[in-house]
C-alpha cells in the first residue's frame, strides 16, 4: 500500500467516527420514594419485555398504530432489568423474620406516548405474586395488571425518563398495598 494510499485511508476512518453520533444513555431513576412501605419482603425475579421494548432505544408510541425510537437516546441495560431494579429500591431490603413474597411478570409498556398538547410516560406491567418458596405452575396469590401515566415536563429524552421512573414508583406503591391485603 502507497504512503498515498494510506494516508487517504486514514483520513476515511477518522471521518467516518467523527460523524457517529453520540449515544446517550439513560436508567430509571434509583432512588426509592420512601412512600413504598410493603408489610412484607418482596423479591423481584427479572421481568420480561415485549419484543417492540426488547430494543436498547426509547420507545414513542406517535399513536395507537405507530411507534418510533429515540435516535440517539438508549437505555443503559434492558427495560426489564431497569424495571425490575427499580421496584426492587422501592420495596427495600430483606427484613429478617418478614415473608418473603416473589414477584415476576412482563413490562407491556415503557415508553412516550405522544398525546394532544405534548407528551406523557406510560408504563404498564402484568404482575404475578407468589409466596417465595411456591412453584410456577401453582396459583399465585394475586395477578394483576398495574399502569401508570405521567405528563412529561421536559419534551425530551431525559425528561420521558424521569417521568418513566415516576410511574414505576408508583406502581411500586400500588403493589405494596395491594401484598398489605393477602
Amino acid at each position: 500500500m502507497s504512503l498515498r494510499s494510506s494516508i487517504l485511508a486514514v483520513l476515511c476512518v477518522s471521518c467516518a467516527c467523527a460523524s457517529a453520533p453520540k449515544i446517550n444513555y439513560y436508567t430509571l431513576g434509583m432512588e426509592p420514594s420512601g412512600e413504598t412501605r410493603p408489610g412484607v419482603n418482596l423479591s423481584v425475579e427479572r421481568l420480561r419485555t415485549t419484543e417492540a421494548l426488547g430494543r436498547s432505544q426509547i420507545m414513542i408510541r406517535t399513536s395507537a398504530t405507530r411507534i418510533e425510537y429515540y435516535a440517539v437516546d438508549q437505555w443503559a441495560g434492558s427495560v426489564g432489568e431497569l424495571v425490575q431494579q427499580r421496584l426492587a429500591a422501592e420495596f427495600g431490603p430483606r427484613i429478617e423474620g418478614q415473608k418473603t413474597l416473589k414477584i415476576s411478570g412482563m413490562v407491556v409498556a415503557c415508553e412516550q406516548v405522544d398525546v394532544p398538547g405534548g407528551s406523557e410516560a406510560r408504563v404498564k406491567l402484568d404482575i404475578v405474586i407468589r409466596d417465595a418458596g411456591e412453584a410456577r405452575y401453582r396459583q399465585p396469590l394475586l395477578e394483576r395488571t398495574y399502569r401508570a401515566n405521567r405528563g412529561v415536563s421536559r419534551a425530551n429524552a431525559e425528561g420521558v425518563v424521569d417521568a418513566l421512573s415516576h410511574c414505576v414508583g408508583q406502581i411500586a406503591s400500588e403493589i405494596a398495598a395491594d401484598v398489605s391485603n393477602l
